[in-house]
C-alpha cells in the first residue's frame, strides 16, 4: 500500500507526488527557524556582490547579506537535500536558476524577472550544548534541482548497545548501555543558513510591483519543505502581494506498508500516523484545509488500485500547534486556523510566527477487506491567506 500527496495553494497544485509508502524510518524533521533571515521584501532591482556561484564556495559566511531567508533545523539521518523551483518558470532565461518573477495579480509575468542562486551553510549542535561549524564552508545550489549531502545526522535517538554513539561533546565509542557514549548521532540538532545571492542578469526587474519564487527542498529521508518568498520593486497600493510563507510535510514511511499496519486501526483514536505538516509564516496568517480533491470541497477519502479496486478510508488531523484534540477530517470539520505563537530557537533567540503543526494519521472501517493490490491515494492541502 502507498500513498501519494499533494500540495495546493488555493487551487493551484504546486507540488506533485510524495510517495509516502515499507519499513518506518526513524521520523526525520525539517523546520524553518527565521532567525535575522525573511521569507518576503527581496530587492529585485539590485545584485549582490560578487554576484557569481564561485565567489561563494569558500568559508566566508554570508548569512549577514540582505538575501538572508533563515536557517532550516534538520533532525534525522545523513541525507541529501535537492533544490527545485516549483513556481512561475521564467521566460526568455539563459541560465537555470532560480528567479523572482512578478506577480500582481494573482496570475505570474514570467516575462518580468530576478535572476538568483542560493548558498547554505551546515552547522550542528551537540548534546551539551555547543555549536560545531563542521563543514567550514559554503555549499552553493548554483542551479534548479541542484543539492548538496549531509554526511553526518542529528537527533535525540539513543545508541544501540554494542555499537558506536557519542556523547556530549561528539567524542565517539561502544555504548555498553550506560557509558557516556550514549547517543545514535554526534549532534542534536543540524541547521544550514540559507542565502538567496541576486545576480546582474534580470529582465524588466523595474517594473514596479511584487515577485515570488517557489522553492521545494526535498529528502532522501521523505522530507518535503516548499519556501514561498517574496520579491518587489516599489509596489503600488493596487498590487495584490503573494503569500510568503514555510510549508513542510514530514513521512514516516519510505516505502510501500503492509495493510495489516492499517486494519485493526478503526478510530480516531486508534488511527496510524503516517505524516506531519507544517506551515509558518511571520507574515501571513492562513486557513490549511485538508480535502480529497483539489477544489478543497470533497473529504471522501479512497486507496485505489490501477487495476479498479479501492476501499474508503478516514483521515484523522491531530494539531500540535495549535493544541488541538485529534478530529476526523469531514466536509464540516477540514480547516483549520494558524496562530500566532513565540518561537525559540534550539540554536538561539526568540521570533514571532503565524504557525500551525499536526499529524495526519489514518484509519478504515471495521472488517474492511481490501483485494491484493498495490494501492495509493492523494489526500491534498490547501493553503488560502486570511490576512
Amino acid at each position: 500500500m502507498r500513498e501519494a500527496w499533494s500540495i495546493l495553494k488555493q487551487t493551484t497544485l504546486i507540488l506533485a507526488f510524495l510517495l509516502l509508502c515499507s519499513s518506518m524510518v526513524f521520523p526525520a524533521s525539517l523546520t524553518y527557524d527565521r532567525a535575522s533571515g525573511n521569507l518576503d521584501g527581496f530587492a529585485v532591482n539590485i545584485s549582490d556582490s560578487p554576484s557569481y556561484p564561485d565567489g561563494y564556495t569558500n568559508s566566508t559566511e554570508v548569512w549577514d547579506k540582505t538575501g538572508f531567508i533563515g536557517r532550516l533545523l534538520y533532525q534525522g539521518e545523513p541525507t541529501t537535500f535537492t533544490f527545485s523551483n516549483i513556481g512561475p518558470v521564467a521566460s526568455y532565461t539563459a541560465n537555470n536558476r532560480f528567479y523572482f518573477t512578478l506577480n500582481n495579480t494573482g496570475t505570474p509575468n514570467t516575462g518580468v524577472w530576478r535572476e538568483f542562486f542560493l548558498v547554505t551553510r551546515a552547522k550542528g549542535i551537540t548534546h551539551g550544548g555547543t555549536q560545531h561549524d563542521f563543514s567550514s564552508i559554503n555549499s552553493v545550489i548554483a542551479n534548479n534541482s541542484g543539492s548538496f549531502t549531509l554526511n553526518v545526522g542529528a537527533g535525540t535517538e539513543t545508541a544501540t548497545v554494542g555499537e558506536v554513539g557519542y556523547d556530549t561533546n561528539r567524542n565517539s565509542g561502544i555504548y555498553d548501555g550506560s557509558n557516556a557514549f550514549l547517543y545514535k548521532f554526534p549532534y542534536s540538532v543540524i541547521w544550514f543558513d540559507l542565502t538567496l545571492i541576486r545576480t546582474t542578469s534580470a529582465r524588466s526587474s523595474t517594473t514596479r510591483g511584487y515577485y515570488e519564487s517557489h522553492i521545494l527542498i526535498s529528502t532522501t529521508r521523505g522530507l518535503s519543505h516548499t519556501l514561498y518568498l517574496g520579491g518587489l520593486y516599489k509596489p503600488r497600493v493596487s498590487n495584490t502581494e503573494p503569500n510568503a510563507y514555510s510549508l513542510s510535510i514530514e513521512e514516516l514511511y519510505t516505502t510501500a506498508f503492509p495493510f495489516s499496519e492499517l486494519e485493526n486501526r478503526n478510530s480516531v483514536a486508534t488511527s496510524m500516523e503516517v505524516a506531519t505538516i507544517k506551515y509558518v509564516s511571520h507574515v501571513d496568517q492562513a486557513e490549511i484545509s485538508i480535502a480529497s480533491n483539489e477544489a478543497g470541497t470533497a473529504t471522501a477519502f479512497y486507496f485505489t488500485t490501477t487495476g479498479g479496486f479501492y476501499f474508503p478510508f478516514n483521515v484523522v488531523f491531530d494539531a500540535v500547534t495549535p493544541n488541538l484534540s485529534p478530529v476526523e477530517i469531514t466536509l464540516a470539520n477540514n480547516t483549520f486556523t494558524t496562530v500566532s505563537t513565540t518561537v525559540t530557537s534550539p540554536v538561539g533567540g526568540t521570533y514571532s510566527a503565524n504557525r500551525l503543526e499536526g499529524k495526519i494519521k489514518l484509519f478504515v472501517p471495521a472488517n474492511t477487506t481490501p483485494m491484493e493490490g498495490l494501492y495509493s491515494s492523494t489526500i491534498y492541502i490547501l493553503v488560502t491567506q486570511i490576512d
